[in-house]
């Protein structure tokens, strides 16, 4: 146990470190790159992402919703052109606001169709084999993809967990980034609710994060909800990784 909590904690420092490196780029090309170096340890070669654009969204707003792209240029000309977006069960996972998957587990989450089949079969075409999918969502429930993919992708749980930390944080930097609004209005959480997102990053329970701050469930849960609030994010997960691209936690 004490072995598995060391690694668990040099994973996380390598993770804070290179989402330290994540929060210094100055373009959204160059956060592409540093993901792409993150994620070759599990095989991934390119990176899409993006919030999905409304149904019967034209090619044109399709591409213009793209934040991070390192995807193959033919494939996504294909892809857009055709209006694949909304028949790819990837999407329809994320906007169903799936957890995140590996492609080779779409068939167990969702009934594909031979449409999708095909646009799976098509992308392979690419070198885009097996990938890896986080879908997120805002508090107001716009659903973002994040896909990461190559000829063979292999994330372990510590993988899948730190990609989810990375991703989140990548995102928020990019959508600054696209906005033109690289000094976003200053967010600010209290001591507690500090505390909370810490003890979450290392990757505790809403229970155990009572037990270590001797709080109760409850309580534990109340600051954890209010700092999502705070950063309008709906997940954990991505309140960490909004924390660390703020500054408020390290």
């Amino acid at each position: 146990m004490v072995r598995e909590s060391a690694i668990w904690r040099r994973r996380l420092d390598d993770t804070l470190e290179f989402l330290c490196r994540i929060r210094r780029s100055s373009t959204q090309q160059e956060i592409c790159q540093h993901l792409l170096c993150h994620a070759e340890q599990f095989g991934a070669t390119n990176l899409l992402a993006g919030p999905i654009p409304p149904p019967r969204a034209l090619k044109r707003e399709q591409t213009s919703h793209v934040v991070l792209d390192a995807w193959p240029e033919e494939w996504s000309e294909r892809y857009f052109s055709k209006g694949y977006l909304f028949r790819d069960p990837t999407i329809q996972l994320v906007c169903r606001g799936c957890g995140p998957f590996r492609w080779s587990e779409v068939d167990g989450l969702c009934k594909v169709s031979p449409a999708g089949r095909r646009i799976m079969d098509e992308a392979t075409e690419f070198k885009l084999c097996e990938g890896f999918t986080i879908p997120f969502a805002t508090l107001e429930g716009q659903a973002v993809g994040f896909s990461v993919a190559g000829e063979k992708v292999d994330p372990d749980p510590h993988d899948r967990l730190a990609f989810q930390f990375v991703a989140a944080c990548a995102f928020g930097c990019a959508a600054v980034l696209a906005d033109g609004r690289r000094n976003s209005e200053p967010v600010s959480l209290s001591p507690r609710q500090k505390d909370v997102l810490r003890w979450a990053a290392e990757g505790f329970t809403v229970d155990e994060i009572a037990d270590r701050l001797a709080i109760s469930r409850n309580t534990a849960d109340t600051h954890l909800r209010a700092a999502r609030e705070r950063l309008g994010v709906a997940s954990t997960v991505h309140a960490v990784a909004e924390a660390f691209r703020y500054g408020l936690i390290a």
